[in-house]
């Protein structure tokens, strides 16, 4: 095209970019569109050069592509947003929905879905239950895909009753709307509820698909409903046309590692027809560490040497094992683990609490001094410290 002395225009390049299979391809059309002559007027071309650097994980060039445009409409800000929730950046989508807000640029549908989903994944109930009043104040149709991004935030969040008034209040349902509630039924432990709304969904017409499944077996393993749980893995294949993958098997070894059934969750574990990931080790190692009887020092050991050479600097299962020896009194085990760590220089990662104040979601780790008003907050904290001490009450300290 270009030998023949044809410029591309604003519709050439959405054509090239489909036919892009790598990283690098991609990069090549973003060179010819930044040689084009009108840079900023092919608003479509960049949006979709946005939408691309996303879906193959470079969403750093997607947001200085996205910061170079002197133009965007509601498909770009969307796309940038809804590409930082995939990369599972959570908090810099909110930001940049913030100022989405402020430009003017009118939000549209799936610009609530991807906030919602960032709200849900960050607990960001504030500025959830902002996007929800801003449905509402709009009249915007609660369609099922917006009525599924709702209840699942809700439901993430800790609000499992203002979930089920919006799913109730969802005309339309598919499979997504009931996988929403019963998957936030099951993490709020109210598992005989999200086994009806199991069998409820199957008899308005809905489908369980392979997400649905996972939903229900989490269900049953928080509630421990053991018997129901096996019954719905076992008959998957007949009633409801899905194969099961590695993570039905995940749920699956959860509910009887839930249960103390550890032989049991261990037999699943080597006989399932696909390779164990590291979850599954994990819960039975986790598992081992808490059984009723005691510490189970050899399954234990199995899952080890597995977690070993799949999460070789994962510090938390080198702690747990040394924590099982000491449940032991394998003193001498349960310092070679220690050592371990320190030979592979392995360090435990600190803990870290979340909260939002005034929409803006405020992260704090141990001793951590990085947030701009430490010495405030680290300065209540010693006067509340010393107030309490002068009330003579003794605070336990870890």
């Amino acid at each position: 095209m270009i030998g023949h002395g044809l410029d591309p225009d604003s519709f050439t390049y959405p054509i090239l970019l489909k036919a892009c299979g790598d990283l690098r391809q991609v990069k090549g059309v973003h060179s010819l569109v930044v040689k084009s002559k009108d840079f900023n007027s092919v608003i479509h071309s960049l949006t979709r050069l946005i939408t691309f650097y996303c879906n193959f994980g470079d969403v750093k060039s997607a947001q200085l592509l996205f910061d170079q445009m002197t133009e965007k409409n509601v498909v770009t800000w969307t796309a940038m947003i809804n590409g930082h929730v995939k990369q599972k950046n959570y908090r810099e989508a909110i930001d940049l929905f913030r100022k989405m807000r402020d430009s003017g640029v009118e939000v549209n549908e799936l610009t609530l879905v991807s906030v919602l989903s960032a709200c849900a994944n960050l607990g960001a109930s504030e500025m959830g239950k902002w996007v929800h009043e801003f449905v509402d104040k709009n009249c915007i149709i609660l369609n099922d895909k917006l009525g599924a991004a709702l209840t699942d935030m809700y439901a993430k969040c800790g609000y499992i009753e203002e979930a089920l008034r919006v799913f109730k209040i969802v005309l339309e349902k598919n499979v997504c709307t009931w996988n929403s509630i019963i998957g936030g039924l099951a993490i709020h432990g109210c598992g005989e509820e999200a086994v009806k709304m199991f069998w409820q969904m199957q008899m308005s017409g809905i489908k369980p698909d392979d997400v649905t499944l996972i939903a229900v077996l989490t269900a049953c393993s928080h509630a421990g409903l053991i018997e129901k749980g096996k019954e719905i893995f076992y008959n998957m294949r007949r009633d409801y046309k899905v194969e099961p993958n590695v993570k039905h098997y995940g749920c699956l070894v959860d509910l009887l590692c839930r249960a103390r059934l550890l032989d049991e969750a261990y037999e699943v574990i080597r006989n399932m027809p696909m390779e164990p990931n590291a979850v599954l080790w994990g819960s039975l190692l986790t598992a081992c560490a808490s059984a009723d009887d005691g510490a189970n020092v050899e399954l234990a050991e199995i899952a080890m040497e597995r977690l070993i050479k799949l999460e070789p600097f994962n510090d938390g299962n080198y702690v747990l094992m040394s924590n099982i020896y000491a449940a032991k009194a394998q003193w001498d085990d349960a310092g070679k683990m220690r050592r371990l760590m320190k030979e592979r220089n392995i360090l435990k990662n600190p803990g870290c609490s979340v909260i939002e104040i005034n929409d803006v979601v405020h992260e704090f780790m141990v001793g951590d001094g990085r947030h701009p008003r430490s010495e405030e907050i680290y300065s209540t904290l010693e006067y509340v410290a010393i107030s309490l001490r002068e009330e003579c009450y003794a605070a336990r300290m870890p």
